[in-house]
């Protein structure tokens, strides 16, 4: 597959996410409990995502369904497939940094 070394990098990527996504969800459930964190999606449409979700496991979830697309896609699809999901892994990737970066600067109740 021409195209390996890419592929073994978005899953590295991937995995890196869906482990920074089972620890943010934990907090989000914390802050839940709370009573806070009131918000019904984390990224919407305009952003590339189908998913809508209050979590941030379903749209790691998505980005390994594009990415099993991607691998099942001929070359011509691969170049096409490829942009969308690398600027979504981008985007999750600054939104779970950003989250877990406020989660510190937040005193601890």
């Amino acid at each position: 597959m021409p195209h390996r070394q890419v592929f073994a990098a978005l899953q590295e990527n991937i995995r890196l996410i869906y482990r920074q996504s089972i620890d943010a969800d934990k907090q989000i459930n914390e802050l839940r409990q709370k009573d806070m964190a009131k918000f019904s999606a984390i990224f919407d449409v305009s952003q590339g995502f189908v998913t809508k979700a209050n979590r941030f496991t379903p749209y790691a979830e998505e980005l390994a369904k594009d990415l099993i697309e991607i691998k099942d896609a001929n070359n011509d699809q691969v170049a096409q497939l490829l942009n969308p999901l690398v600027t979504k892994i981008e985007i999750q990737l600054q939104i779970l940094q950003v989250f877990k970066a406020n989660l510190k600067s937040k005193p601890q109740s």
